[in-house]
């Protein structure tokens, strides 16, 4: 499948190593071991999965980038939440096409892609954003990423522990997502923006963090069945004679809290593992 003018694929050489390409543009050249590779040829000669031999010899093959490569080579001038926290947070949080979503702690947007494109069609995702420089960011990314996205999205630069939040809102949000330092200050305002039933997901980087929003939870009486978990990745390497680990792990990177939320305070009911 030929590749078209705005779209983004990754060259793969015989050695491993990738050269990204953010987007083909007409006239533009992108560098491959020091020789200029136009990316007019590659609209013109290269297709999807099959090798594309240089000017100089030797071969590239060039692929669309999946979500995850895409967030890794994402602009940014924050820390993004990692590809493998971001898939247990869409599972945790159960986002789902038509749900409604508010998140918090924007940063450069690479969640906020994530949600984009799990709750359509038919949903729509509010970020709220302190800082209007990471606003601007994350904008940025979106337009890049998913372009469809932004008629679904809504930027709010405002402060999520301010008691002002979003005045004219009810508890009308499926699900709330806040990466914040202290998400135990945020409470009131999702007590009053989530809806009954709805899940509330944090992600914090230390324990400390995590033991503060959890007895936090508790204490309100209005949520339940709080669970915290962590993600950690090891790749595996595997040649003619031999079975090992990669030496590089991606390891502890943060906290991942869910909870649900009834309007009616009662007695903390604790999460109990189904399996």
């Amino acid at each position: 499948m030929p590749f078209l003018a705005g779209e983004p694929l990754i060259l793969y050489m015989p050695n491993g190593r990738t050269i990204s390409v953010s987007s083909l543009v007409h006239g533009k050249k992108t560098h491959v071991d020091g020789v200029p590779l136009p990316h007019d040829l590659l609209m013109e000669k290269a297709s999807e999965g099959i090798p594309l031999p240089l000017e100089r010899g030797g071969w590239v093959l060039p692929f669309r980038p999946t979500h995850a490569e895409s967030l890794s080579h994402l602009k940014r001038r924050t820390q993004i939440i990692y590809p493998k926290d971001q898939g247990l947070i869409l599972l945790w949080a159960d986002i789902h096409p038509g749900h409604r979503v508010l998140e918090s702690g924007v940063g450069s947007g690479a969640l906020t892609v994530s949600l984009l494109r799990m709750v359509r069609p038919g949903g729509s995702l509010v970020s709220v954003e302190r800082r209007s420089e990471h606003a601007d960011e994350a904008r940025a990314n979106i337009r890049t990423l998913d372009p469809a996205g932004a008629a679904d999205h809504t930027m709010v630069i405002g402060d999520m522990y301010e008691s002002e939040l979003l005045p004219g809102e009810a508890a009308g949000f499926d699900r709330i997502i806040l990466d914040l330092p202290e998400p135990w200050k945020a409470l009131d305002n999702v007590k009053r923006l989530l809806r009954p039933g709805g899940i509330l997901l944090t992600y914090v980087p230390t324990p400390l963090q995590v033991h503060t929003l959890s007895l936090a939870l508790q204490e309100t009486k209005n949520f339940h069945l709080v669970r915290t978990v962590e993600s950690i990745v090891r790749d595996w390497e595997f040649g003619p004679q031999s079975v090992r680990p990669a030496h590089r792990i991606i390891g502890h990177t943060g906290f991942i809290t869910t909870a649900r939320f009834s309007p009616e305070p009662l007695p903390y009911i604790p999460f109990e593992p189904p399996f």
